[in-house]
Formats: C-alpha cells, structure tokens, sequence
C-alpha cells in the first residue's frame, strides 16, 4: 500500500470536513472531537467517533512521511502540508497536557480580484491615512474615487505595498488581488511557505520554503529572498515576511526592485511598521530603533490593513506611509 493511500486512511475521519468548500479551518482539541470554522466566522463542534488516539498518532507518523519530516516525543512539534495543499500543525505530548493536537488551515487559491472585493463590499469602508512623516516616494490616496481605483493604481505606478492583518482576515486573498494588477510583462518572483499565490503571470517562478529534515534540503525565505536577487526580477512577492528575510526584502525595495509586496502579521498599518522594524533589528543591525522604523517608511510605500467584523473580512485602512 502506497504512503499516499495510507496517509488518506488516516485523514479519513476527517474527510467530511476537508471536503466542505466552506469549512476553512480545522481543529482537533481531543479524540473523537472536531472544531470547525466556516467562511463566515461560524464555529461549530462535531462528533468524531473514528478519531481516535490511536488514529491521530499514526496520522501524525504519515504526514511526517510524506513531508519527509520526523515526528516523536523528542520531537513533538510538525508544521507541513497536506496533498492538497492545506496547511497542518500537530503537537504531540509531552508538548500538550495530555491528547495529541492539530490544527488545518485548508488551502484555497482564491481568485478575486480587486474589482470582485468591490462588488463584494470588502472595499467599501476603508479609512484611508497618512504616516505623520511620508517616505521619499509619496502616493496620495485623496488623487482616486475609491479604494479599488487607488490600490490599482498604487500596483501599475510600481509602490511597495505592505499587507497587514491578524490570523483568517484574508491577507492572501489581497496578496493574490494585488498581484493580478501587475502588467503581465514584467518578470516576477513568488516566494511563500506553501503554494497559495496565483502564478498568472508568463515570466514568473514560484519558491518554496523547505523544512530540513531526514536528508531533504533546508531552505528558508531569507535563502531563497538572497537567491531571488540573482534571477532579475522586476518586483519580488513574499507570501509572509517573519524573520530575517525582512531586512533582504526591504533593501531588495530599495534598490532595483520597487513595487514588490508582502504580508505581514499586525493588528494595524503603524503596528505593521513596527513589526516589520522588530524583524529587522532582530538581524543584529548597528542602527537606533528610530533610524530602522524609518527606514521601514522610507521602503513602503502603502500599507493595507485588513479585518474581520461579524465573521465578514474586509479592508478596514488603507496608510499611505
């Protein structure tokens, strides 16, 4: 029997869920119980008889497997991906008080453009703001009718835009939007943790970051940010920026490479600022906090921030940095 074909055995008692277009996210707390959110916000509990203990350890051992990682009491932490793409966190004790843990974030490959999230109403109540000390290069919101109009120009006219936001409030699907305005002439590079941006475009190629472990490659986003650099694209997209590849991407910015873009986990645009500052000074470099948060805005050009308000996602600002 093929790994494969074990590894779906396993993630049968799951499959109900999986196979949901609504269902975004899957969480296992204990056996025989499944937490589910759907596209809405909604979060329900289900019955899982099958999930046993014993089914959820052999269905850590085959995701392992076929990730080519490895997973024990030792080493009781797997970040990977399922076939379809979904990502899978699972903890094993003695990392949890006592059941084995995981947590799936289903893979969608959203295809909305800017004009559908305005149809959608996901456009339509954003607060638009300026930095208190603009960059070098500054775009001015107030020049466009709406937000779709002024994010479509903000790509074409070749800004550095930052895509800010918490967990599930749809960075990636903005990330995607974004993309899709950039001219199809120009040469791209992609770089994420797991295959969710749309690869349109003719003269593009798509990195992926690889966990190293039982002999396969270690490549990080830095690694491959570093790489990126030596393929002359025009605008380089990072999927998420968490570490070390932030200081890379905004020098990458800075010289050559204007109009790139990038999430980042922050609960508004002047904290996505700091984070994106925090991760720089985190490289060890010989400057003051100020002079990095200022470089941070003399790099960005535009920061998106996106929500979630009664289950609905949506652009909430949109800083002009």
């Amino acid at each position: 029997m093929s790994q494969q074909v074990y590894l779906d055995t396993f993630l049968a008692p799951l499959g109900p869920f999986l196979s949901q277009d609504d269902v975004t996210d899957i969480y296992v707390n204990r056996p025989g119980e499944v937490w589910t959110e759907r596209l809405g916000g909604q979060i329900e509990c289900h019955e899982a008889a099958g999930l046993s203990d014993r089914v959820l350890a052999r269905l850590a051992r085959q995701v392992a497997a076929h990730c080519a990682q490895g997973i024990s009491r030792e080493n009781p932490l797997l970040a990977a991906n399922l076939p379809d793409g979904s990502r899978i966190q699972i903890i094993l004790p003695p990392a949890t008080r006592e059941d084995i843990a995981l947590a799936i974030r289903k893979h969608v490959m959203s295809d909305l453009s800017l004009s559908d999230m305005s149809r959608m109403g996901s456009l339509d109540r954003v607060e638009v703001t300026r930095a208190d000390q603009p960059g070098e290069r500054p775009f001015d919101p107030s020049d466009y009718d709406n937000a779709e109009e002024m994010l479509r120009a903000a790509v074409v006219q070749r800004k550095t835009i930052l895509v800010c936001g918490g967990a599930s409030t749809g960075k990636t699907t903005m990330l995607n939007a974004l993309l899709a305005e950039i001219p199809p002439q120009e040469r791209l590079v992609l770089i994420e943790d797991t295959p969710e941006l749309r690869l349109v475009h003719p003269n593009a190629v798509g990195l992926v970051a690889a966990r190293g472990s039982m002999g396969e490659a270690d490549v990080t986003p830095e690694d491959l940010l570093v790489a990126s650099l030596r393929m002359r694209p025009d605008r380089i997209i990072l999927g998420e920026v968490r570490g070390s590849e932030a200081m890379t991407f905004l020098r990458a910015a800075n010289t050559g490479h204007p109009g790139s873009l990038c999430t980042i986990h922050a609960d508004s645009p002047e904290r996505a600022i700091d984070q994106m500052a925090l991760l720089v000074l985190q490289t060890g470099p010989r400057m003051a906090w100020e002079d990095i948060v200022q470089y941070v805005r003399r790099s960005v050009d535009l920061v998106v921030h996106l929500g979630r308000e009664g289950g609905r996602r949506s652009v909430s600002t949109v800083m002009a940095v």
